[in-house]
């Protein structure tokens, strides 16, 4: 696990991610749904998570030809804060086109593919509770993790 304690300056600067994700959203609520022939559209993995423990987040969002909402179980290596897992990854959904971008959440994620596990639990505190379960469904859903253990709690940091 890591040293690094949420701080104040992490819960603004979450904060001013999750102000900015609402004002986008608000701004591209005309564009939803849409017919999209944009060539730029890459369909993003439900699914990027790092072997190791390390904070997670559950990120939402519409892609630029559909109408129903897409969930995002996303971990990163070396992330301090969740917002430094979320960022990166809500760039390339903006890149890609995806449209109504949020974030659900956060934990943490442990897996290790040598025992075939994965554990979901935890909270964020700039981002908040994630709905665990549904992380869990969306991990199972990937043919890759399909013979993993996949568990959650809401309990621990």
């Amino acid at each position: 696990m890591d040293n690094y304690t949420t701080n104040e300056e992490d819960q603004r600067e979450a904060a001013r991610l999750q102000a900015r994700l609402r004002a986008d959203n608000y701004d591209n609520d005309d564009d939803l749904p849409s017919s999209s022939d944009d060539s730029s559209f890459v369909r993003l993995p439900n699914v990027t998570i790092d072997e190791g423990a390390h904070k997670y987040v559950l990120i939402s969002a519409v892609a630029p030809a559909g109408e129903e909402r897409q969930h995002f179980v996303v971990s990163r290596r070396g992330a301090h804060y969740h917002r430094n897992a979320a960022e990166p990854f809500i760039e390339a959904l903006e890149r890609s086109g995806y449209k109504s971008i949020s974030v659900n959440g956060g934990g943490r994620i442990a897996l290790d593919n040598t025992k075939r596990t994965i554990s979901v639990y935890g909270y964020s505190y700039g981002f908040g509770l994630a709905d665990h379960a549904l992380a869990k469904a969306i991990i199972l859903k990937d043919p890759r993790y399909k013979d993993y253990e996949v568990s959650w709690s809401n309990d621990g940091y």
